[in-house]
């Protein structure tokens, strides 16, 4: 079998297609499952599967003191304060906490997690200009952190323990 250019081109060309194809794939496949597999199949274990990215904090409010189960951050003239002193920078960390992001978690997912929700940490957030702390609860789970952000909003948060709550400093 003898193919002129124009054969050869066209065989190229749906040799090109057909690599495309099978490159591209995977990725259809998966993004095509991701989006049927909820409603048909049940689930084993709960998982987050929403895009709803939401602050901790609303993004006009200013900490000026932050207490942890461990450790107190107060905002003075003199600049970020810790007590007891913490490894990290003060200023980071809170900076961290201040842009806090985190995925919302439905009604139908927290309860899917209660049976995991064991030990509660209170975080009390005070702001320059409000009266009273924006309280947060936060539970951690086997890979991710759930936070109710003291509106009846629930957060999950990808973070090491270490970025929510700092390691002390064995230097008093």
């Amino acid at each position: 079998m003898r193919l002129t250019r124009r054969g050869w081109n066209n065989v190229i060309i749906i040799g090109v297609l057909a690599f495309i194809a099978v490159i591209q794939l995977p990725e259809l496949l998966r993004t095509r499952l991701a989006t049927t597999a909820p409603s048909t199949a049940p689930s084993t274990a709960p998982s987050i599967v929403s895009s709803t990215v939401i602050p901790l904090f609303a993004s006009n409010r200013i900490l000026q003191q932050l207490i942890l189960p461990q450790v107190t951050l107060q905002h003075s003239e003199a600049g970020w304060q810790s007590q007891p002193p913490i490894v990290v920078d003060i200023a980071t960390f809170i900076g961290h906490w201040q842009t806090l992001k985190g995925t919302k978690v439905t009604a139908k997912q927290l309860l899917a997690f209660k049976k995991q929700l064991l030990i509660p940490y209170t975080i009390e957030a005070w702001f320059v200009g409000y009266s009273q702390p924006q309280r947060i609860t936060a539970y951690q789970l086997s890979h991710f952190w759930l936070l109710n952000n003291g509106a009846g909003q629930w957060l999950a948060v990808t973070v090491d323990s270490d970025f929510l709550f700092p390691p002390l400093s064995s230097k008093r």
